[in-house]
């Protein structure tokens, strides 16, 4: 395999790793009685186990604690690599945001009026 398409799995195995991760605290953070996490948990524990799998295979090392923590910081540069772009985005629409004229309220204009 070419570098670049090694580069592109590792990153999104370990995105994909990070994110699972985020939504188990998450489940965690939200419990209650009403709430059945099981289900979700399981699932995003199989993404976060076949993501370290993926991470082992392409890199060609043992599918262990290892891999585990490899996968996860592999995950946090592929955001931290984005970030830019999310950042150009952002300011983009809150630069189109504030610099909106608002359109007049026919609410206010009776309060004025009065």
């Amino acid at each position: 395999m070419n570098p670049e398409f090694e580069s592109a799995i590792s990153a999104f195995a370990g995105t994909a790793a990070l994110i699972s991760l985020f939504v188990i605290l998450a489940m965690i953070g939200t419990l209650n009685p009403y709430h059945r996490p099981a289900i979700p948990v399981l699932g995003a524990t199989a993404v976060i186990l076949a993501s370290a799998y993926l991470f082992a295979h392409t890199a060609g090392i043992a599918a262990d604690s290892v891999a585990l923590r490899l996968t996860m910081s592999e995950g946090v540069l592929a955001l931290i690599d984005i970030l830019p772009l999310v950042f150009l985005v952002s300011t983009y629409l809150f630069l189109r945001a504030s610099l909106r004229k608002r359109p007049e309220d026919p609410l206010l204009v009776l309060l004025d009026s009065e």
